[in-house]
């Protein structure tokens, strides 16, 4: 029997050619009779403007573990759904098999694991009709395949966290050149 791995958490960040075009899934993985199990089955309720995805690979195939997408944006338009339920969905469901596939989730295991992922992605999508959708996608596949892989192997570490110089902020929307916050 392989090793439970209880509640496991991860996230990364998919850089995109154009800053709306980045993307971040945050996951939570773990066993379906367990607390993400619990979580997910609770989470599949909609609310207006807060729609869930479970992840298909096409139309009526469910990606293996079972992942359910949350947008951490409100979903106003069609236009945004469209951009979740499209090339995000495609993307993060792609990631997922992308871990089976290169051992990061064992396939043994896929029937008895489940993914929430809190998907993040730039809410002017929903008002560009020219947007590089494919690009979108691939940043997801490859984004949610690394946040699973760090979710795993609990990346990064407490070590690797406390020796990194810590005087200043280390964050995307902070300039270290300029010392200052860029927003």
């Amino acid at each position: 029997m392989a090793k439970r791995i209880g509640i496991r958490f991860g996230e990364a960040m998919g850089a995109g050619s154009e800053d709306w075009l980045w993307t971040e899934p945050e996951i939570a993985i773990g066993e379906m009779d367990g607390p993400v199990g619990q979580a997910l089955a609770s989470l599949m309720g909609q609310s207006a403007g807060f729609s869930r995805f479970f992840c298909l690979v096409d139309g009526g195939k469910q990606v293996k573990p079972v992942t359910l997408m949350v947008p951490k944006v409100q979903l106003k338009k069609m236009m945004d759904v469209q951009v979740y339920g499209g090339p995000v969905q495609a993307g993060i469901a792609d990631g997922v098999l992308d871990a089976v596939e290169a051992g990061i989730i064992p396939k043994a295991q896929v029937e008895d694991l489940c993914i929430i992922a809190l998907v993040w992605v730039d809410p002017r999508l929903g008002d560009m009709k020219d947007a590089n959708w494919d690009e979108l996608y691939r940043n997801n596949r490859t984004a949610m395949k690394e946040a699973i892989d760090k979710a795993l192997k609990k990346k990064p570490s407490i070590n690797e966290l406390l020796k990194e110089d810590r005087r200043k902020p280390r964050h995307m929307y902070y300039n270290q050149q300029k010392g200052k916050w860029e927003l």
